[in-house]
């Protein structure tokens, strides 16, 4: 790990006592003396878990367990303190004394350590919103508070940022699409990015651009951007990972953990130094968010600038390489998984001004285990010295979780970053995304198989060289199909293509989309196949230039001439416009399910064509080679333990039902959708579930037309007269029905953006009208 002996030689194992408080032991922990943290105070959040009525006790573990990433948890009794001096013998102060049925959710203390801004929900019929509070008591012995947010909507985990600004995650909606909605783990919203003045409020409300998923945790870097962890899904990607903006939401990039880390996701981090972090490592889910101590270093240390203070803090210059980042977990003990743990869990590291870490604690196995017996676990205020693996106890009431530790202290401001999206620009003004030339990319570990590639496959570079096109594709989630927790039987989101742009002899491409929406994309060649797919949504704010390099440039080496100079050829044609109105976009549903949806009228259905040309010869009747050929699968349900079996056609594509176990539910598709795509689904989302018979081929390759036996079978001609796979034979050969170009287009298109049996059109969406965020505009 680079650069790591500085840090742990400042993390001084100190010593404490505690009178009424006492020490859990896990990691093991020394609290023989009164030592403290070394500053006048600290504040933090209590949180309740334990609610005493007259029909008894309830415990509440899993609203924060079960929650994959926490924040709509409410129990009341909590409250936002103060302790000082920062010591076990400290006196504790009760900021929030008023709001005896508070819950709270992230706090962060002001640059000039006066005042600590926090999210509280009042009582359960209230929302969480944005409070600040001065920390020097009246002459009545309060603190004085200010509500800064209110409304329909949740706004937690509140930061500090440079020009009197406050960052924050919300789950407001603001788009036509409603309120954003995860699909994979089926919740219902997720929370954005956004941003108010510390004296303005809501009156000064500035939204970021939407992820697909949750947006949370917050926190500020030295250059004055919005360091966060996303939640990154985007079919088989599930994990969170830490990415930066500018304070008005523009100019988003990666920060670490998009090449390897040492667990599922990065959670709750803060800077140490410019961009090094102390962090949590952990799976999120069934662990309340808690995990292993990770210091994670994403410096360029390829560039002697980034390596001397003296000299990169003067130039300002850019020395982030998240494609290079390391980690290094300084609890080596704690799991990262959600298995139990045999030494505890930690949360929401913060670091005091000698280098310490402050953090919360708490013993046994934080997962499962606790809800299942009924035991909370108790989250503690500690400093850990990953030197000797022990925890110096500074504060633990066994009564609530004791969180979001953060010492009051006086800070350095960043720099202010200019707001170059004015909250009065026409929030419709397009967002251009493009390359200077696509086919430069540090990605040549990536192989692509398939197709005049083979079976061995060519690396990445090679293959982009065919690149003719780059495939813009719309991500939504359940906000935007009634009734649809899952788009059929892949992990894929939503999907519409909103446009192909043509890739010029420079490598060039550029379009315009529409602002805040996410997107992602897929390099083809003129085939009309998916070279690569890209896994991770991008998404600008309105008037925002999102143009790179290539596919993926090195980060750490020397870019392309600045974009505007030397125009790229791509520039020379202006941008291509993807910019139709939602009900417009090229989707492909498959087909449409008139039990749910019975007025949907679908344009574009996958099962239209194969009715039309494939289902004389695969209706499983005497024209069909595979009549009588099935398997089985059977799959245990967790929830009964039961064993159920289902039978899958080798290969039938009429309308006929078929019903299947799939990611833990059951469902009824189309023959022809569950014969295509079950036999590498069983690969997702299956647990113990075995499969026995006439095992098919992969005929439909989520995200892979190349390799999907389907297409190789149906072979596709290019404009000029080529042929994908070689031979010049194209089925059905001499059956007397022929497939035209375009709907083997879109049955290539369909596999690559995800193989989703619903869609928007054919589950009857219709998008929010005028202001998305007027009263009464929620789904």
């Amino acid at each position: 790990m680079r650069n790591s002996s500085r840090l742990t030689a400042a993390l001084v194992l100190v010593l404490g006592t505690s009178a009424g408080h006492a020490a859990l032991v896990g990691c093991s922990s020394d609290d023989s003396t009164n030592a403290g943290a070394g500053v006048n105070a600290i504040v933090f959040i209590k949180r309740q878990h334990t609610v005493a009525t007259a029909q008894g006790v309830t415990v509440d573990v899993a609203g924060g367990n079960g929650q994959v990433l926490d924040y709509e948890r409410y129990v009341p009794g909590g409250s936002l303190v103060m302790l000082s001096p920062a010591r076990p013998d400290g006196v504790l102060k009760n900021i929030t004394a008023d709001f005896p049925t508070a819950d709270f959710n992230g706090a962060d203390v002001s640059f000039d350590a006066k005042q600590v801004v926090f999210s509280m929900k009042k009582d359960e019929n209230d929302h969480y919103h944005l409070y600040t509070a001065q920390l020097t008591e009246g002459s009545d012995g309060k603190f004085e508070i200010h509500q800064r947010t209110g409304g329909d909507r949740d706004d937690i985990n509140p930061i500090y940022i440079a020009g009197g600004r406050i960052a924050f995650v919300t789950n407001e909606m603001y788009t036509p699409m409603g309120t954003r909605a995860d699909e994979y783990e089926h919740g219902r919203v997720v929370t954005q990015l956004a941003t108010i003045s510390v004296d303005g409020g809501d009156a000064d409300r500035r939204l970021a651009s939407q992820n697909l998923s949750h947006t949370v945790a917050p926190f500020l870097r030295y250059d004055g951007k919005i360091g966060y962890c996303r939640w990154e899904h985007l079919g088989g990607v599930n994990d969170v990972k830490l990415f930066a903006a500018n304070p008005d939401g523009t100019q988003m990039v990666a920060v670490a953990g998009q090449h390897g880390k040492p667990s599922n996701s990065l959670f709750t981090p803060r800077e140490i130094e410019p961009n090094v972090m102390i962090g949590i490592a952990t799976t999120r889910n069934r662990t309340i968010h808690a995990g292993a101590i990770v210091k994670i270093d994403a410096r360029n240390t390829q560039d002697p600038v980034c390596m001397d203070p003296k000299v990169r803090d003067k130039t300002g210059h850019a020395c982030l390489d998240e494609e290079h980042a390391t980690f290094e977990l300084l609890t080596k003990d704690v799991p990262v998984g959600n298995g139990p743990s045999a030494v505890g869990r930690y949360r929401e590291p913060s670091v005091l001004p000698d280098g310490r870490i402050l953090v919360s604690w708490a013993d046994g196995p934080v997962n499962d285990l606790s809800e299942q017996s009924a035991t909370p676990p108790d989250f503690g205020v500690y400093i850990f010295d990953p030197a000797t693996q022990k925890n110096q106890l500074i504060y633990n009431d066994r009564g609530t979780w004791d969180l979001n530790a953060i010492p009051v202290v006086a800070r350095t401001e960043p720099p202010v970053i200019g707001d170059i999206v004015s909250k009065n620009q026409d929030p419709g003004t397009p967002v251009r995304i493009g390359s200077v030339d696509v086919t430069r990319t540090s990605l040549n570990t990536d192989n692509v198989k398939g197709g005049k590639y083979g079976d061995q496959g060519v690396s990445l570079d090679v293959a982009l060289k065919d690149a003719v096109k780059v495939r813009v594709i719309e991500g939504f989630s359940s906000e935007a199909a009634k009734g649809v927790t899952m788009f059929g039987l892949t992990m894929d989101e939503g999907a519409a293509i909103l446009g192909e742009a043509q890739v010029y002899a420079d490598g060039s491409w550029l379009a315009e989309v529409p602002p805040y929406l996410p997107v992602h994309l897929q390099p083809i060649d003129k085939f009309g196949m998916a070279i690569r797919n890209q896994r991770l949504w991008i998404q600008g704010m309105p008037g925002e230039d999102r143009r790179c390099v290539g596919c993926h440039e090195q980060r750490s080496g020397i870019g392309a001439p600045r974009l505007g100079q030397n125009p790229t050829v791509a520039e020379q044609h202006q941008a291509e416009q993807f910019l139709m109105p939602i009900a417009d976009r090229y989707e492909m549903p498959w087909a449409v399910n008139k039990t749910l949806y019975p007025d949907a009228a679908p344009k574009n259905l996958v099962q239209n064509v194969l009715n039309a040309k494939c289902v004389q010869c695969h209706d499983g009747g005497a024209n069909d080679p595979f009549a009588g050929k099935t398997y089985t699968f059977t799959a245990t349900t967790p929830a009964t333990g039961a064993s159920s079996s289902y039978v899958i056609p080798y290969l039938d594509l009429s309308e006929k039902p078929v019903t299947v176990y799939y990611d833990r539910k059951v469902a009824t598709y189309p023959a022809s959708y569950v014969s295509l795509f079950f036999p590498a689904s069983m690969e997702m989302g299956m647990g113990n579930a075995v499969p026995t018979g006439d095992m098919p081929p992969k005929w439909a390759i989520v995200n892979n037309a190349r390799e999907s036996v389907m297409i190789k079978k149906l072979n596709v001609k290019a404009a000029d007269g080529t042929f994908a796979y070689g031979t010049e034979v194209m089925h059905p050969e001499d059956k007397g029905v022929t497939l035209t170009d375009d709907e083997r287009a879109m049955l290539i298109r369909s596999i690559d953006v995800g193989g989703q049996f619903y869609a928007r059109q054919n589950t009857g969406f219709v998008p929010f009208g005028g202001d998305p965020v007027a009263p009464g505009q929620k789904y």
